[in-house]
């Protein structure tokens, strides 16, 4: 996914009431990297790691 593609879902995933956890866990099976994850979520890639190190 690029940019766009994945600001425009994590907005529709939102909305639908997905968890920032479940989030960091799908954006991560779409292969996108930790750190874009962490920035797309404003969150810290410590949090992002520990997240899916339970994975």
């Amino acid at each position: 996914m690029d940019e766009a593609q994945v600001k425009y879902f994590i907005q529709a995933e939102r909305k639908k009431g997905t968890t920032i956890e479940e989030l960091i866990f799908i954006l991560h099976d779409y292969n996108v990297p930790i750190y874009e994850i962490s920035n797309f979520l404003e969150l810290s890639i410590k949090y992002v790691e520990d997240i899916l190190s339970d994975y």
